[in-house]
């Protein structure tokens, strides 16, 4: 797999053409969806070394298998990089959500051989953005102003319609984790893709609602700690991302038993001993400082790139929300059963 030039990471219009600019844009994104995709590889490697930024978080000596085994525990065990994943409610990938991108794929004259459950994945809406930015390029190149300009719409129409609804979200979750190289590779991703948005053409209109219904789990009196660690765990609810090795940390911080499995299990088996072990108040506000950080980092993104507010502001919201819950639960007078 070529990737040419990768370019600069973070292009800036200001001292390149417009069809340099969009060239090099379109580089990275494709490096970026490959390194997201399947990790660092023999192929990549030479790209990366031309990037300062991911050169310095390479692990040395380079070996091929480690790289795949850490790109494996990252992103099968850790974080699940699908749009349908951070959007849905249920914690499962496919649905009616892929569909949704499957088609667009399809309607802006892309085509991917992956099946269409794995439609979705944040590498391959890197991979069809790099398509449309490559698609742009050589209209510059070929001096053609209006199928530049349509090519430029198609790419703010998919960035408004998936990746600038969920990629944001994904990838600080990912900046949370302890692999030095994806933290780099994510911050520069987000800064790339959240620049990229700010220098649409077109005015960014107020989006439709895109997350699901965020209950008052509190407000229903069969609520128990499944339901809670269930809400914890959906991105689209709580706002936040609370990953296997984040649950991990939390069991030793507190010297609770955690066990083995799903992130679900692993919650709920937390939840459960910290109520057993008279710590729950405790475990519920470091969630709470975990919700707090989420809300800053979201308001961080909005500082630095406004343009952004619509799309992050109703993740923030989640987060803000999730806060007051757990400030609720720890003031109820109300004893949750540690055996649901």
């Amino acid at each position: 797999m070529p990737f040419s030039n990768p370019g600069s990471p973070t292009p800036s219009g200001s001292d390149l053409s417009q069809a340099q600019l969009a060239r090099a844009r379109s580089y990275s994104y494709r490096l970026f969806s490959d390194l997201f995709l399947q990790g660092i590889t023999a192929v990549s490697l030479p790209y990366l070394q031309q990037i300062p930024d991911l050169t310095a978080v390479i692990p040395l000596p380079f070996n091929a298998d480690s790289a795949a085994a850490s790109h494996h525990d990252l992103f099968q065990f850790n974080i699940f990089p699908y749009e349908s994943f951070f959007l849905g409610d249920d914690g499962l990938v496919g649905g009616d959500v892929t569909a949704v991108v499957n088609q667009s794929y399809r309607q802006l004259g892309w085509q991917t051989a992956v099946t269409n459950s794995q439609a979705d994945h944040l590498g391959q809406e890197l991979t069809c953005l790099a398509f449309l930015v490559g698609q742009e390029a050589e209209a510059w190149e070929s001096n053609q102003a209006q199928a530049a300009s349509h090519w430029q719409n198609q790419q703010q129409k998919f960035l408004q319609h998936h990746l600038l609804r969920w990629a944001s979200v994904c990838l600080l979750a990912i900046q949370q984790q302890p692999d030095a190289f994806f933290t780099q590779l994510a911050q520069l991703t987000l800064r790339l893709l959240l620049t990229h948005a700010g220098e649409m053409p077109q005015k960014t209109a107020a989006p439709p609602a895109f997350l699901p219904r965020q209950p008052n789990i509190l407000a229903n009196d069969k609520t128990g700690l499944k339901e809670i660690a269930h809400f914890l765990l959906m991105p689209a609810l709580s706002g936040l991302y609370l990953s296997r090795d984040t649950i991990s940390q939390l069991g030793r911080q507190y010297e609770l038993p955690r066990g083995f499995g799903s992130r679900e299990t692993m919650l709920l088996n937390l939840l459960r001993t910290a109520v057993q072990y008279d710590t729950l108040p405790q475990l519920l506000t470091a969630l709470q400082e975990i919700a707090r950080n989420w809300q800053s980092n979201y308001q961080t993104l909005i500082d630095n790139h406004p343009h952004g507010a619509l799309f992050l502001q109703p993740w923030q919201a989640r987060a803000a929300a999730t806060d007051q819950m757990l400030l609720d639960l720890m003031e109820s007078t109300s004893i949750l059963d540690s055996s649901e």
